[in-house]
């Protein structure tokens, strides 16, 4: 069976069980309390700013996070049917290109070290990272939020529209703010997801992978 239509995946609670955006302000905020202060001064230039702010602040450990594994084998089971696989985040580039790297070097459940496969960082001002091929990785690309741009919601739906096209591509995500990228996409793929979340997407091509409990 083949199957070439993208696989878009996204990050927080969707291929990971929980939010980096929380996770990081959560760790800033521990080692450095008077940092609060600063926080409506980074928010008022935009979520991308303040997610800058954070990731140069907290490094994250992708090996440790707390993968869903429902939604690492259907990825899987889409890759063997050649889906290319995106994954399109609203966590800042950083976070998205250590998920990435781990996944380039994870095989078999098992680590190995490949110093030749390597990300080329997007430049300053742009959303979409490339990433060069890699066997060994569950993604071919990356879509990620940068400092002067936040890939959620809306923004996501456009980006992804502009890229492959209306109804082009399947979307995996978790919260109602991915409604705008479900409607765009040509199955809507719903992970970790509350009730809610299921009646106001009754009218699309769905398919429930995980129900919250």
């Amino acid at each position: 069976m083949s199957n070439n239509i993208p696989l878009i995946v996204d990050l927080d609670h969707t291929l990971i069980d929980t939010d980096l955006l929380y996770e990081s302000s959560i760790a800033v905020l521990k080692k450095s309390p008077w940092l609060i202060l600063l926080y409506p001064f980074w928010f008022a230039k935009g979520k991308g700013y303040l997610k800058s702010q954070l990731v140069k602040r907290f490094n994250i450990d992708a090996q440790t996070l707390p993968y869903i594994q429902d939604t690492i084998d259907y990825i899987i089971e889409r890759k063997k049917q050649g889906s290319p696989i995106i994954l399109a985040t609203a966590s800042h580039k950083d976070y998205a290109f250590e998920v990435v790297k781990y996944f380039q070097t994870r095989k078999n459940n098992e680590t190995i070290v490949n110093n030749d496969q390597n990300l080329d960082f997007f430049s300053e001002k742009t959303e979409i990272l490339k990433s060069k091929p890699a066997g060994n990785s569950l993604f071919d690309d990356v879509m990620a939020s940068n400092a002067d741009f936040n890939l959620s919601s809306h923004n996501k739906a456009q980006k992804l529209i502009e890229r492959f096209g209306k109804k082009q591509f399947d979307y995996m995500g978790d919260h109602m703010r991915d409604l705008p990228v479900w409607e765009a996409s040509n199955l809507s793929i719903l992970v970790n997801v509350s009730d809610k979340v299921i009646k106001k997407t009754q009218h699309l091509n769905t398919l429930i992978l995980s129900r919250k409990n």
